[in-house]
């Protein structure tokens, strides 16, 4: 039987030095693929039709297809890609093909005797009377056939019906009986011709081998029984020259060459006559034969690529005549071994004719015994093909040999399939810099509303990256329009290194000119190519700082008392006149610590809320204009606010920033580059006031939002709510810091309140009054490994934090912390503070609440208080407040929840004694939850808690919504506020040896390989989550300092896209991983972020070298289901929480 088909499947680099030769790329390689660096900074591939080496523990070796025997008895081929086991006898099965951890076995129906081995065939005689059974090994598989040595044992009835018992992989029949092996996910891992049947040709003369007359044979699959049909008329007709050959027809191999005959025109060849590729007419034997061949190529590894030079080489095995006669070689469509491939249906693969050269190797002795002769094809017209494969990313290249003169038998020829080769030299180009910005950062300005800079030397800089690893070297480029002022080359650098180039020199930018536009926009640029351009940003140089601006105010006049104690007033900044580009102010209690900021209406003025306190009731203020550049005025001359002595009325309400008994908004929002700042938003009875930033840590400045956790809190019993941050440290320990509201800023002790082992990554924190004295307290659940959470309680008073207590344990394989949203509240009216927690169960909507009573002085043991299997927790936002008012003080739930589409809804869980709750308070089927950062508290002073969410407008702008309550609903959103919060989160942070888990949005499982998979090929799959499970961990090694990743598991292999492919759904595998220095593109994912902060974000993974997706294969919920890659959508089957191992 013939051979079948298998379905393939940190810190700047200094540069490195050029190879003085090609030195070959072996992580880059396959067993059809070697890659080459060349000294010139080219890359050159050669990609073979067939494998000529295969890995093996010790690296490459070459195919040897000589038979072994193994210790425990079975035979195999010392070295091939597709590892085949052989039966050394008796019961079990006959052969075994196993590639990329898919495994397909046949075996016989009865024991079998012990095979004579002879170099690449195992032959078991008298498998039946008068029949042996011959097992080959190729270099791509196996192929048997039954040997019928005499009609009386073509006389048996068992010849009639063939059976083999098939496990493994699933087998279907195709068209004309052919086979396919699949695997779970019905991916086509095997693939087999039609089975065939023939005679013992007669001996011929010469070297010309016999044409063989196949007579094609039925085939059905029941089950996991593969049957074979032979001809009936021709196992009983008497003129048959014996030995006849069954050819059974299952074997395996995944590479694509096979001919076709245009006088046997409706035969498929992929499985026989696999040993020479013929071209041309023959009528040297009986029957006569046309032929014309195909070979395919994996053009995976030079897609994108610039082609340099390319040829085909091919060596000619036999030709008929003893002089050099011409083939054809032909651009034609792709093959495919699970299509009928003949030369009926190849009739229209002839795209362009490229090339024809002409050669002679007659093995006749009158040609004198011609050697065979190497051929290489080449031509413009072949390197446009295999260019514009590149430019289409095309997943495979194909070409095809046919004789000049299909009638001429002289030009008859044979060739050495495994010799077949395409060679390309290219070079891809570096892609566009990334991060490219001035130092400091500053946002892209467009035509129309360029960035201002302050200086007219700035720095620039960039990331460089370039997807073969040469050197390369940034070039900026400044423009007036589009007329290049200057041009600066930076350092020649390795692919992933971080650079700047010089200051830009004095003189190429005025520095009078403020209002000349100017633009700015880089490239990479390696030996040969450059990367595509940097968008154009546009700017501005401006110099001049602003005048003083001006300070009024009705409520707080200069040295004049008019407010009273804990009122609410404003102040308002004014721009000096002439100064048209004033952006904001900066304003303060000190003149040299004016850290306050507040954006500037159109007008050039902003107001900002302001009230004092007994202990500030006379406070000096200074303000700063800033304008669009970043230039500061100087500080002005002090105005003196000041307050009356005054009776606060009321008592202190939560989430009241200032104190004025009116429930405000406060969040820490991430400003990019490291920078955190809290966004402060006060009440005003009616509405908010503009939204103005409280704390600021500037750039860089110790508190980036991916090391930090926050609850709000009034901790220090002063009627003002203030933010408890915890901190992860590089020393691996969580600090505990307070920002203490002083009613207008958030004022940062220097000094961590409490130093301990909390894991940042697993816990949840939630503040409230929990013993009733006055001061609020933090709890924090703390996931452990083996499913175990902790809930402990820093009790608070005055403002200092006590060591934690432990008060809850949910014992192992109790309580998942990633599956828990605490929130807490006064839920029975006593006067101290609850915790509520809802728990979903992975992988289904499933949701129960439980709530941890407060005694006092600890919690009552949890009690589930209401339960669902329609509400999936992982798409709720919590919040608490005394939604209806009532005079028990009794807290709700309110749950905004994501129906999809943009539809929402505000769900309210209201307790009453025996159980909880459900009502509809709101809801919308235009409004994205996913967009809302949501707060509650009585906003407006009526008693009744309301819902404040900033909502999420694009490019940083966002719009403050109040849902005002009317006791069981709340009314429709009201826009109280809108500007910029500039809220740009960083690239996702990923920090050094930590693992990681993948899970997948939509439903809540766990991305891995299956456990005890080592091998190559071993697929990604969607698993339910199992704790402390390695095989659903991957380590995440940054790729220098690009966005890019490689995901190794924990059997040190990498995340791998099989042969580079760019088709829309290749399963995902794990792979040997490239050794340090040598990029492979399909081996590195970038993680583009989606929401979330701190280190358990959303993000979508993206694949570099096909720029495609990780998906979860039609969305499935199901265990075991395939991820593959696919055009990126968004969808949730796309998007994964990246979440870190304790």
């Amino acid at each position: 039987m013939a051979a079948a088909c298998l379905v393939p499947g940190s810190p700047a680099h200094a540069a490195e030095p050029e190879p003085e030769s090609p030195v070959e790329l072996t992580a880059l390689g396959s067993e059809t693929t070697r890659v080459f660096q060349n000294p010139s900074g080219t890359r050159t591939v050669e990609e073979f039709a067939r494998p000529f080496r295969a890995r093996t523990p010790d690296g490459w070796a070459p195919v040897d297809t000589t038979l072994v025997r193994d210790p425990d008895g079975t035979v195999r081929p010392k070295v091939t890609p597709v590892k085949v086991k052989l039966s050394g006898g008796g019961s079990g099965a006959l052969v075994a093909a196993q590639r990329d951890g898919n495994e397909l076995a046949l075996a016989w129906p009865s024991a079998l005797p012990e095979p004579k081995l002879d170099g690449d065939t195992a032959t078991y005689p008298g498998v039946l009377p008068g029949v042996d059974l011959r097992v080959r090994a190729d270099v791509d598989g196996f192929s048997q056939v039954l040997v019928v040595h005499n009609a009386e044992a073509a006389a048996n009835p068992a010849l009639r019906q063939i059976k083999y018992r098939a496990s493994g992989l699933r087998v279907k029949v195709g068209e004309n009986g052919t086979t396919t092996a699949v695997d779970t996910a019905g991916n086509a891992i095997f693939v087999s011709g039609a089975p065939t049947m023939w005679e013992t040709p007669p001996a011929t003369r010469g070297a010309t081998t016999p044409e063989l007359d196949h007579k094609p044979m039925q085939v059905r699959v029941d089950g996991n029984e593969l049957t074979v049909l032979p001809d009936a008329n021709m196992l009983a007709a008497a003129d048959v020259d014996y030995p006849l050959y069954i050819d059974p027809s299952y074997s395996a191999t995944q590479y694509r060459w096979t001919s076709v005959n245009g006088l046997d025109a409706t035969e498929d060849y992929w499985t026989k006559q696999r040993d020479t590729a013929r071209v041309g007419y023959q009528n040297y034997s009986s029957p006569a034969s046309r032929y014309r061949s195909f070979f395919q190529f994996n053009s995976a590894p030079f897609a994108g690529s610039r082609v340099l030079r390319t040829w085909l080489a091919i060596t000619l095995d036999h030709s008929g005549a003893c002089a050099a006669t011409p083939v054809d070689l032909w651009h034609t469509r792709a093959i495919d071994p699970a299509v009928n491939t003949t030369w009926n249906t190849t009739a229209n693969h002839w795209l362009s004719k490229l090339d024809t050269r002409s050669g002679n190797a007659n093995e006749g002795s009158g040609c004198g015994g011609q050697p065979d002769k190497p051929m290489e094809f080449s031509s413009t017209a072949m390197q446009a093909v295999v260019q514009n494969a590149a430019n289409i990313k095309a997943s495979a290249l194909t070409f095809g040999f046919r004789a000049a003169n299909e009638s001429d038998a002289g030009q008859w020829k044979k060739f050495h399939p495994a010799t077949a080769k395409l060679v390309v030299e290219y070079n891809i180009a570096p892609r566009a810099p990334m991060n490219f910005t001035t130092v400091p950062p500053t946002p892209c300005g467009t035509a129309t509303a360029p960035t201002a800079l302050n200086t007219a030397t700035p720095t620039f800089s960039a990331i460089a990256s370039d997807p073969d690893s040469d050197n390369v070297r940034g070039q900026l480029e400044i423009l007036d329009n589009d007329t290049v002022v200057k041009t600066m080359d930076g350092p020649t650098i390795g692919s992933g290194g971080a650079f700047s180039w010089t200051p830009v020199a004095a003189g190429v930018l005025p520095e009078d000119q403020p209002a000349k536009v100017f633009n700015h926009r880089a490239r990479i640029k390696d030996a040969g190519l450059s990367s595509p351009d940097s968008p154009r940003c546009y700017f501005t140089v401006d110099r001049t700082r602003p005048a003083l601006p001006a300070i009024t105010s009705a409520d707080f006049p200069d040295r004049t008392a008019v407010r009273g104690i804990g009122e609410l007033g404003t102040v308002t900044f004014t721009r000096a006149a002439g100064d048209n580009d004033v952006a904001g102010f900066r304003y303060g209690f000190q003149q040299d610590k004016t850290t306050m900021w507040v954006a500037a209406d159109a007008d050039g003025s902003a107001t900002v809320p302001i009230t004092l306190w007994d202990d500030t009731s006379t406070r000096p203020l200074y303000v700063r204009a800033v304008d669009r550049a970043g230039n500061i005025s100087p500080a002005g001359p002090v105005w003196t606010m000041m307050a009356h002595a005054r009776t606060v009325p009321g008592t202190p309400v939560r989430a009241d920033t200032n104190g004025d008994r009116r429930a405000d908004f406060a969040m820490l929002f991430d400003q990019g580059n490291g920078r955190t700042a809290a966004w402060n938003f006060l009440s005003t009875g009616s509405g908010f006031s503009s939204g103005y930033v409280g704390w600021d840590t500037d750039v860089s400045g110790g508190f980036p939002m991916y090391r930090i956790k926050s609850a709000n809190g009034d901790f220090d019993g002063d009627g003002r709510s203030d933010i408890a941050v915890l901190r992860e440290d590089p020393d691996r320990k969580v600090r505990l810091y307070l920002l203490r509201s002083d009613g207008n800023r958030f004022d940062a002790e220097s000094e961590p309140a409490w130093t301990g082992d909390y894991r940042l990554s697993h816990l949840r924190p939630v503040a409230g009054d929990f013993d009733g004295d006055g001061d609020d307290d933090l709890a924090v659940f703390q996931g452990l490994a083996g499913a175990q959470t902790k809930l402990w309680v820093h009790h608070v008073s005055g403002g200092v934090f006590a060591p934690p207590v432990l008060r809850w344990d949910s014992g192992a394989n109790g309580l998942d912390v990633n599956h828990l949203s605490p929130v807490a509240g006064d839920f029975d009216g006593d006067g101290d503070d609850d915790i509520a927690a809802f728990r979903g169960a992975p992988g289904t909507t499933q949701t129960k609440l439980w709530t941890h009573v407060s005694t006092g002085t600890g919690f009552a043991a949890p009690v589930t208080q209401w339960e669902s299997t329609t509400f999936d927790r992982a798409r709720a936002t919590f919040v608490t407040t005394n939604v209806n008012g009532d005079t028990g003080n009794k807290d709700e739930i309110v749950a905004e929840y994501d129906r999809g589409n943009a539809s929402a809804q505000m769900m309210l869980f209201t307790g009453n004694g025996s159980g909880w709750t459900t009502s509809v308070g709101w809801e919308s089927t235009s409004f994205d939850a996913r967009k809302a950062s949501l707060a509650a508290g009585d906003f407006n002073g009526d008693g009744k808690g309301d819902i404040a969410t900033l909502y999420d407008t694009g490019n940083g702008q966002r719009q403050m919504y109040t849902f005002v309550s009317a006791g069981s609903v709340f009314a429709d959103k009201r826009i109280d506020w809108q500007g910029k919060v500039a809220d740009v989160p960083d690239a996702v942070y990923i920090e050094p040896g930590r693992r990681y888990r993948l899970q997948p949005l939509h439903s809540e499982k766990c991305a891995g390989v299956p456990a005890g998979n080592v091998a190559n090929g071993g697929p990604l799959q969607q698993q339910d989550c199992v704790q402390g499970a390695s095989h659903q961990q991957f380590e995440l090694d940054r790729i220098g300092s690009t966005p890019y990743l490689r995901m190794r598991t924990t059997t040190g292999k990498c995340l791998d896209v099989p042969g580079w492919s760019h088709e829309d759904n290749t399963a995902i595998g794990q792979w040997t991983c490239e050794p340090a220095g040598v990029p492979q593109a399909n081996q590195q994912f970038r993680l583009d972020y989606v929401s979330g902060t701190g280190m358990d974000v959303v993000v979508q993974p993206r694949i570099v070298h096909s720029d495609k997706c990780v998906t979860v294969a039609g969305a499935s919920t199901a265990n075991n289901a395939a991820i593959v890659q696919t055009p990126c959508s968004g969808t949730a089957n796309q998007r994964y929480v990246l979440r870190i191992e304790p």
